[in-house]
């Protein structure tokens, strides 16, 4: 059975994750590690891929703030989540168990073409937010003096 994350953009939890700084600082090794705990702390040997977007949108608000941004890492990279629960399987099936994030966690991924994809992925989204500010900003700035050089009509 083949499981298919949503590309980013199109799962709302994901796309209204706010953005902290947190959140800024997660790569794979850090987002796995949490993953491990939250897992192990929990019972659990193994999340599925609806598991995974459950804790990532935390409807109930029951997953602590970490977990779910974590979770939310994960979908945003579907690449990283597919390489990480097959490192024990030959197939994708959208179970991972918490050894596969263990190994993701100690660098599994480390100088991979699928961490360099992820960092760049982050770094231009991050840029792209950058860029809205400074449009919004500048925007302002810009209706402010404009109004101020306004004659008064007589």
């Amino acid at each position: 059975m083949s499981v298919t994350l949503s590309p980013i953009g199109q799962n709302p939890a994901v796309q209204n994750f706010s953005t902290s700084k947190f959140e800024e600082n997660l790569n794979i090794a850090k987002s796995s590690q949490i993953l491990v705990d939250y897992l192990k702390g929990n019972g659990k040997s193994a999340i599925n891929a609806d598991e995974l977007s459950k804790l990532a949108s935390n409807p109930g608000g029951d997953a602590p703030a970490d977990v779910s941004a974590a979770a939310a890492y994960m979908l945003r990279h579907p690449d990283v989540y597919t390489a990480i629960e097959t490192h024990d399987v030959a197939g994708a099936d959208g179970l991972s168990g918490f050894w596969n994030f263990e190994w993701a966690a100690q660098g599994g991924l480390s100088g991979t073409s699928i961490e360099a994809v992820a960092m760049m992925s982050d770094a231009f989204d991050r840029a792209i937010t950058k860029s809205a500010q400074v449009t919004e900003i500048t925007t302002d700035k810009k209706a402010g003096l404009d109004a101020s050089k306004q004659r008064a009509q007589n």
